[in-house]
């Protein structure tokens, strides 16, 4: 006859889960006995078999907790296989079911470690009273062996700790250390085993100090700051710590613990941030200052400048309306040069003046329309030059949150450069849009002008820079620069992308 398996799952947490093995060799009492275990127990499983040959089968394959066994039995008798058990797994716990009363018997299971022996006809509660006693041992057993697994993980954890602990009685005495503190400070454990931590004291923390830190833990709360304390060599080392107290069942503190943490790297870190902070603070202070004088001196300058120059004009202007009769060719030539350059000399000054207030400009965000600025800045260029046939392309419904009186400026210089550079073009065109790359406005003018080399990309927005220095071109190399800074104030960015003869790009984004 084949052995029968019965599995029952109970996750109930109040009764311990067991396995149970059942070998008799009589099919009623096995029939009659496996159905009171499964009325009264929530085995995790049960397995029932008909003698010790099978029953020992069974055990090699699913190691049972407990072994209800019979004694006379045919193949295997229940001795030989519960010493065959025994060798396998000593834990187990084996009950002995017979009608043998008879000495051998009783020191056959004695010498074995049976640890019950119930006489058939069995009493119920003799067995399970020994099958609880036996539930209870196993639950008691996997409690402490699940005790100790934890112990021994802690006891690992802390040995391995990258962080120095260390455990002291309530007097402050050390009665631990773990080896990351012996590495760190140089002491050995009998330097500092039942010595107070303050050999570590390094004579730069004052007493106040630790007087409101030993104030924290005997009061029974927690403490966290930074020592500096002294190595065996006389090392200084910095400790970022948290300090606990342990407290027993009635309150008592019995210990301390201490977890520290070398920082000595970070604060060395630290102090090298804060000196480099301070430098690059008193440069930009420097900084500021020079700017200001520059941009002091250069509105000053450009006011100054500006009524000479006026006058200059203006006298030439006269002189030609009055005198240009009397004049011959070459002084009407040198007259209208001088008037020219007088203009542009002007011209830079404006550039100057806008460019140096800037600095102080404030940004006065509001809805803006930039299809109308740029719209009214090509009937200004078609004004100014009217006989000049050049395609314009702007998108309609373009804006954007900035300042407005800004964006004319940036839009005058974008577009002013592109008429500029398109001059000598059979069919110039100038376009003006928006584009939306990673899901953000990019707003762009475009021109088939003259372009430029990439190499020379940096150099586009410096101040007084000029990639087209021959004399087709007339400028000061302020506009872009200008462009830059406002753009700048608004958190910006702005580039620009070109080729030689094909035109060139400015792109810029909030």
């Amino acid at each position: 006859m084949a052995p029968n398996s019965r599995s029952r799952f109970d996750m109930r947490a109040a009764q311990p889960l067991v396995s149970v093995l059942y070998v008799e060799d009589e099919q009623s009492a096995r029939d009659i006995l496996g159905s009171v275990f499964e009325s009264k127990y929530r085995f995790t499983r049960l397995d029932v078999a008909e003698n010790g040959e099978q029953g020992l089968a069974l055990f090699k394959q699913h190691h049972h907790d407990i072994v209800i066994t019979d004694i006379s039995m045919p193949v295997m008798d229940g001795v030989e296989m519960a010493a065959s058990i025994r060798d396998i797994a000593p834990e187990t716990a084996i009950i002995v079911l017979t009608a043998h009363s008879g000495t051998r018997y009783l020191l056959d299971s004695i010498e074995l470690g049976i640890n019950n022996y119930v006489l058939k006809p069995v009493n119920y509660e003799k067995l399970f009273a020994a099958i609880d006693k036996n539930i209870t041992m196993i639950s008691l057993k996997r409690k402490v062996a699940s005790q100790h697994r934890f112990i021994c993980k802690l006891s690992r954890a802390v040995e391995q700790s990258p962080s120095t602990v260390l455990i002291t009685d309530e007097r402050g005495e050390i009665e631990y250390a773990n080896p990351k503190f012996f590495e760190l400070t140089g002491y050995s454990p009998d330097e500092v085993m039942g010595k107070n931590p303050r050999i570590l004291k390094s004579g730069d923390m004052s007493p106040a100090f630790y007087d409101a830190l030993w104030r924290t833990i005997t009061s029974g709360k927690e403490w966290y700051g930074e020592f500096l304390n002294r190595k065996k060599n006389g090392e200084l080392y910095w400790e970022s710590a948290a300090i606990s107290p342990v407290i027993d069942e009635t309150g008592a503190i019995t210990n301390y613990v201490a977890v520290k943490e070398d920082i000595t790297a970070r604060k060395r870190a630290e102090e090298k941030i804060e000196a480099l902070n301070a430098a690059l603070a008193d440069r930009a202070r420097e900084l500021e200052s020079a700017n200001a004088d520059l941009e002091a001196f250069n509105y000053t300058v450009s006011h100054d400048l500006r009524n000479p120059l006026t006058i200059i004009s203006s006298y030439s202007q006269l002189l030609l309306d009055k005198c240009g009769a009397s004049l011959d060719e070459q002084g009407e030539k040198i007259v209208g040069i001088i008037s020219h350059k007088a203009k542009q000399m002007e011209d830079l000054l404006s550039a100057l003046i806008v460019f140096s207030k800037l600095s102080q400009q404030v940004v006065d965000k509001e809805t803006v329309d930039l299809t109308a600025i740029a719209s009214g800045i090509r009937e200004e260029l078609h004004m100014k030059e009217p006989d000049r046939q050049t395609g314009f392309c702007i998108q309609e419904g373009v804006s954007c949150r900035a300042d407005k009186h800004l964006m004319h400026i940036v839009l005058s210089n974008l577009m002013g450069n592109a008429w500029k550079y398109t001059a000598l073009k059979d069919e110039p065109q100038i376009e003006f849009g928006m584009a939306t790359t990673d899901g953000k406005p990019v707003y762009f003018v475009r021109d088939n002008g003259v372009g430029f080399a990439m190499d020379k990309a940096d150099r586009i927005f410096g101040t007084f820079q000029r990639l087209h220095t021959d004399g087709n071109f007339e400028g000061f190399g302020i506009g872009l620069a200008t462009v830059q800074r406002i753009i700048n104030k608004h958190q910006g960015r702005i580039w620009a992308e070109g080729k030689p003869g094909k035109g060139a790009t400015f792109f810029f984004s909030f």
